[in-house]
């Protein structure tokens, strides 16, 4: 059979869709480079004829182009053309993968079955290769084990790829038990690692998804008794995790230490028992301390110099144990226990691998730190929060047109001076929400543009959406609150690439009609 000049292109197409796919979870370079090569491939492949009929066919998809023109409103106000021609040359990718997207020809049921299962290999060589470098290195925060790409964009990667080994298991009609199990193999093991990550983006996503796959299920069970059934177990299971989040922080803020029971050490040291009423892990930090014995202790157990953030890390493991601060407690650790001390874990749970405690006993101490002692320094959640702060009130003398494209986070470092903000000297942080980024960029108008392009499928092109675009679509919405998620380029492709992807590849195959 011979290989005419389509058929070369439109394989290059897919191949190259592929191994950018496959790259999004392990490498930027990677992604830029194939995206670059569709690109190309696309101009060398010509026929503008058919790419123009495509196009009228598919014009709802040039919504998604028109997003990068409406960014461009934030040059009316920019007085930093340098910052604005870079973001603007880095997003250029959301105007034209679209338009490749919905101008080419439509991928089939195979080449689909394909591009899902380069993403789906993609993650998993992640997923295995993190897990490796957390068993052969000692981590002190789990988000380092993300060596690839930044640990919450890979978390979502990682729910994304579980929901098409789902859709893999669902659609193949033809696929032998030994591929199923394959699939569910990959699902459980990628499932293990959002919870052994503990990233809470992640965590929240994948439960939300986990949710809606389960009540769209019980939409095409026809039978009552099994829809009883199903219902049954997934109330079940949602109250098994509202009983689990309610033992956790109760457990965290129940306060053990109501009482004093003694004022001296075993060794006739004095206890002495702070102001500070700091409970955590169900134990007042500053009670039962015994400073001198801690020193006396530590030179025997460590070579590290005691002052410092040594001694306040110390002081608050022995608590999250439920020990006394003094010679004794010391002495009882491990040499685990002093090693983790000594790389300034400050709570038994953080080591936890698997779990929610871990993730939400820090949201937990640095809320309760902030409102002792207005302290956001090492937490990333309150810093957030003074991040929301600093860019709402930006935004809200800013709210018509913003403050222009590539001033955002030169405005938002001057407002946080102007807030004497104890984090004004970290520059350059940006709002960790795209809400707000985008609010600040073009103003309300972007902003409108932006929600809308989200919505408009559910509105506009009902029929187009399937399961694995709404899993996409939860995977966005829920990230770009705590997360500039389309300043990243893993985002930007999931935004780009992806969602045009599925809402007009998928639901053009033969088992369209299937809402998998």
């Amino acid at each position: 059979m011979q290989l005419t000049r389509k058929d070369f292109h439109h394989g290059f197409y897919v191949l190259g869709t592929g191994l950018l796919l496959g790259s999004l979870p392990l490498s930027h370079f990677a992604m830029g480079l194939f995206t670059f090569l569709l690109l190309l491939n696309w101009i060398a492949e010509w026929d503008w004829r058919e790419k123009w009929q495509r196009l009228l066919e598919n014009k709802q998809g040039l919504l998604f182009s028109a997003f990068y023109l409406v960014m461009c409103i934030g040059l009316i106000k920019t007085d930093n053309w340098h910052n604005a021609g870079q973001i603007l040359l880095s997003n250029l990718v959301l105007f034209f993968a679209p338009i490749i997207i919905i101008s080419s020809k439509p991928f089939s049921e195979r080449e689909m079955n394909w591009l899902y299962d380069a993403f789906i290999i993609g993650t998993f060589i992640g997923c295995v290769i993190s897990v490796g470098y957390w068993l052969t290195h000692e981590v002190a925060d789990m988000r380092e084990i993300s060596i690839f790409i930044d640990h919450i964009r890979f978390s979502l990667c990682i729910v994304l790829a579980i929901v098409l080994c789902i859709r893999q298991v669902a659609r193949k009609s033809n696929m032998g038990d030994l591929m199923r199990i394959v699939y569910l193999f990959v699902a459980l093991v990628l499932t293990v690692y959002i919870f052994l990550a503990q990233t809470l983006t992640g965590v929240v996503v994948f439960c939300l998804i986990l949710v809606v796959g389960v009540v769209q299920a019980l939409t095409s069970i026809s039978d009552p008794k099994s829809k009883r059934i199903t219902s049954g177990l997934l109330l079940g299971l949602l109250c098994a995790l509202a009983v689990y989040v309610t033992w956790i922080t109760v457990d965290y803020f129940h306060d053990r230490d109501k009482t004093i029971t003694t004022t001296q050490t075993a060794l006739g040291g004095e206890y002495t028992f702070g102001e500070e009423l700091l409970v955590e892990n169900g134990h007042k930090i500053n009670y039962y301390v015994c400073r001198p014995e801690l020193q006396r202790a530590w030179a025997l157990r460590s070579d590290s110099t005691f002052e410092g953030m040594i001694e306040a890390t110390l002081i608050r493991y022995l608590n999250s144990k439920g020990l006394h601060k003094d010679y004794q407690a010391v002495m009882s650790l491990s040499d685990k226990d002093i090693r983790n001390v000594e790389r300034l874990i400050a709570n038994v749970a953080y080591t936890q691998p698997l779990g929610l405690r871990r993730a939400l006993y820090q949201t937990y101490f640095s809320v309760s730190k902030y409102f002792q002692d207005q302290s956001i320094i090492g937490s990333s959640f309150m810093q957030r929060m003074e991040l929301w702060k600093a860019s709402w009130y930006l935004a809200k003398d800013n709210w018509l047109l913003g403050v222009g494209l590539g001033d955002q986070k030169t405005e938002l470092d001057a407002q946080l001076v102007k807030m004497n903000s104890p984090i004004a000297y970290i520059t350059n942080r940006g709002c960790h929400n795209q809400i707000l980024t985008y609010w600040l960029t073009g103003g309300i108008l972007l902003i409108c543009y932006f929600m809308f392009l989200l919505a408009y499928p559910f509105v506009g092109m009902p029929k187009r959406v399937t399961f694995v675009y709404v899993s996409l679509f939860i995977i966005i919405f829920c990230s770009m609150w705590v997360e500039d998620v389309i300043d990243s380029q893993t985002g930007r492709m999931m935004f780009a690439i992806l969602m045009p992807l599925v809402l007009f590849n998928e639901a053009t195959n033969k088992a369209a009609s299937e809402k998998v």
